[in-house]
């Protein structure tokens, strides 16, 4: 069983240009929705959210992690947009893998300057013992992408799975979704003006939430 060690961004303090957030908060969403679906497929999974960089590579090489995966989001100046994956060379299985996580997931996201290069300066990609992959989801400082980052994680985060088990030849099984039950359903408010509904809506995604509105009439008789 491949082991695939997960570092989402753990970089607070870098803001979404829509939506209350940041990036750790979403890729940290996208690494849970990675790992779902690498463990169903049948992969082992470390998902790693709170230790320092520093503290994830000592993790994942004492583990004896097969791939490492960094999750980030991007920045520049506020117009561009796309998404970048980064590997340590141009060869081997590092950039073989990396080549697997771009084929899946530059076509999904909406930013028009996708790239695949090599990156020998940040830690990760540096001093991991096993291949390291670092991905790029697009650019969280331009609004319309950013708003596209947090409306889409989960589709990001299995984009990222189907990568990984393409590289590792494992046949992808997203993690199914929940059926029959019981539903608890959570209100959070009531509105008159749907204005108003969809401004709590919006706060709620920004948040993190899956949410939808609902129409009720009340009837007197």
């Amino acid at each position: 069983m491949a082991k695939v060690y997960l570092s989402p961004s753990s970089q607070v303090s870098n803001p979404y240009a829509w939506g209350s957030t940041n990036e750790a908060a979403q890729c940290r969403r996208i690494a849970d929705a990675a790992a779902a679906a690498l463990t169903h497929s049948g992969l082992s999974v470390k998902n790693n959210q709170t230790a320092s960089m520093e503290g994830r590579v000592a993790e994942s090489n004492a583990w004896g992690a097969d791939l490492h995966v960094c999750i980030h989001t991007n920045a520049f100046n506020g117009r561009v947009t796309g998404t970048r994956v980064f590997s340590w060379n141009g060869a081997g299985r590092g950039r073989a893998a990396a080549q697997a996580v771009f084929d899946e997931l530059a076509p999904l996201t909406p930013g028009t300057s996708d790239s695949l290069s090599t990156n020998q300066t940040w830690y990760e990609l540096r001093r991991t013992a096993a291949p390291c992959v670092y991905v790029e989801a697009e650019f969280h400082d331009n609004a319309e992408a950013a708003r596209w980052i947090i409306e889409h994680t989960q589709q990001i985060g299995e984009a990222v799975a189907r990568g990984i088990c393409r590289y590792f030849g494992v046949a992808y099984a997203p993690a199914p979704e929940p059926e029959g039950g019981t539903l608890h359903r959570v209100q959070v408010g009531a509105y008159a003006v749907r204005a108003n509904a969809e401004r709590m809506l919006e706060r709620l995604r920004a948040a993190g939430f899956e949410v939808t509105i609902s129409l009720s009439i009340s009837m007197i008789l």
